[in-house]
């Protein structure tokens, strides 16, 4: 019982040292960065060497990736994990769901570098948005896909069962019972894959981004300045006198991915609410 005790007293002191190192993050973080906000800084152009002005095409740029990342990863993801519960039983599908574990695990460099080698150079996109979101979807797809292969085997088989008793086909039964009774646990998926592509750095550097831009893309195959890559390059390669508007982008990307992952929080104890 004492040794119980003692675990219980450890595992707490260690829980509040960890929320403590995030908490002290988030406060360092948004303190030095949240008194740069103007609607100057977030609608103006950078100007005089990111001296002066704004990270809206940052701010768009990121946007755009989002998007075009999300109606490339959220069909892919969707239908692969709808495959994975409902006709998983192969050798393809296993093969499959060997090659998502593998890609969790994948440094984010390696997926840069890989964008990089294919969709850069091999396929002729460039340094553009269109490679920088082929790329993220790559990132995003193994979050998507387990979740929503999760999801669906977390519903009572006796749904699916009175489905087809009724005369609905597997197809039917599939889109029209079990994705919508699985909504929330994909959206979380959505969200969480979301975030962590948003606030990645490496495979947009290698992939779609600009260091500077004074207009916004005009097509698929033009670059973009992005968040992550904006807070790069200011730290990498420019003096003291740019650094605030480094720190006002790191205060305005932490809200934003915090609000992403808040949201997908929220949605997911809903579902467990619902589900007790």
């Amino acid at each position: 019982m004492r040794k119980d005790l003692i675990a219980s007293y450890v595992f707490r002191a260690v829980s509040y040292v960890a929320f403590a190192v995030v908490v002290i993050m988030f406060v360092l973080v948004l303190a030095g960065g949240v008194k740069y906000f103007s609607p100057s800084f977030f609608l103006d152009y950078p100007k005089n060497g990111m001296t002066e002005g704004g990270i809206f095409p940052a701010i768009l740029g990121s946007f755009y990736l989002m998007v075009l990342t999300f109606l490339i990863s959220i069909p892919l993801g969707i239908f692969t994990g709808v495959f994975l519960s409902e006709y998983g039983n192969n050798v393809i599908a296993k093969w499959i769901d060997i090659s998502l574990t593998a890609l969790s695990g994948i440094p984010s460099v390696v997926y840069g570098l890989f964008g990089l080698a294919f969709f850069c150079v091999a396929l002729q996109f460039g340094t553009s948005m269109l490679a920088a979101a082929l790329t993220l979807s790559l990132m995003t797809l193994p979050v998507i896909a387990s979740s929503t292969r999760e999801t669906l085997k977390a519903i009572p088989v006796e749904i699916r069962e009175a489905a087809l008793a009724l005369g609905a086909t597997k197809e039917e039964v599939i889109f029209k019972v079990l994705l919508p009774a699985a909504r929330k646990g994909i959206i979380t998926a959505v969200l969480v894959g979301g975030g962590r592509a948003l606030g990645e750095t490496a495979p947009v550097l290698l992939t779609g981004a600009v260091f500077y831009s004074t207009q916004l893309p005009k097509s698929l195959l033009s670059p973009v300045m992005t968040l992550p890559t904006h807070i790069y390059y200011i730290t990498a390669a420019y003096g003291e006198s740019a650094q605030w508007m480094a720190k006002g982008t790191a205060a305005f990307l932490m809200i934003v991915v915090t609000l992403i992952y808040g949201t997908a929080f929220f949605l997911r104890r809903r579902k467990n609410g619902a589900h007790h």
